[in-house]
């Protein structure tokens, strides 16, 4: 069980800011909150979650890669680094979130090699087994039909291909003031539960220590 931590930047902004304001905002970035706070919080408290995302990955070069819910664009710049000759897709819901992701990875995106796009990831804007890989970081809280929303990344991926989830099971969770009518909390059984019945096979967690939590991947692959 991951032990409370001291007084960090997440833990100032949560007692900064009001329960439901940030609850909020974690869900759907906005406006100067959304642009300067969450973009500072997401980029430092995900670094951990996100390098652990990508190592569990192992991209290739050719790979095509969809990220749901990219925030910043953090994720997204490092794996444009490895991924030369394929592509990397973005989907998120925030103009906010997209408009910081577009300046971060400017260059990839002039040279074709990252798309981004503002939607819904329970209706992707993809033909079906369109990616080799797919990756999430700490979503899966705001999905509120997950069973829906995974079936739908199963949809794009290619038969053989990789999904990884990056997240906080409820433990963590419950060390962090959120609103809990905003966000749902999982313990690592049930995310493997819920990869199962969408029709992954083979999904396990894969752990690594991090910062200020424990790093959790789900990981599975799409059933040929």
């Amino acid at each position: 069980m991951p032990k409370k931590i001291s007084i960090t930047l997440i833990q100032w902004i949560v007692r900064c800011v009001p329960v439901k304001t940030l609850s909020l905002q974690a869900r759907r970035p906005s406006g100067v909150i959304g642009r300067y706070l969450m973009t500072t919080l997401f980029n430092r408290g995900n670094a951990d979650l996100n390098n652990f995302v990508l190592e569990t990955l192992a991209l290739e070069g050719t790979d095509r890669v969809l990220e749901i819910g990219f925030g910043p664009g953090r994720l997204i710049s490092h794996m444009a680094k490895v991924i030369d000759q394929g592509i990397i897709e973005g989907v998120d819901f925030s103009q906010t979130m997209l408009q910081q992701a577009a300046r971060v990875n400017q260059a990839a995106i002039k040279a074709g090699r990252v798309r981004l796009h503002e939607g819904e990831c329970s209706a992707l804007p993809f033909e079906d087994n369109h990616f080799d890989k797919l990756c999430s970081v700490n979503t899966l809280y705001f999905w509120r039909e997950p069973n829906r929303y995974l079936t739908e990344m199963c949809r794009v991926l290619k038969p053989g291909g990789k999904i990884v989830i990056g997240f906080r099971d409820d433990e963590q969770m419950r060390l962090i003031d959120l609103s809990d009518q905003i966000f749902s909390s999982y313990s690592q059984q049930e995310v493997v539960s819920l990869l199962e019945s969408a029709g992954f096979s083979k999904p396990h967690i894969v752990a690594k220590e991090g910062e200020p939590f424990i790093s959790y991947c789900a990981v599975a692959i799409r059933a040929c």
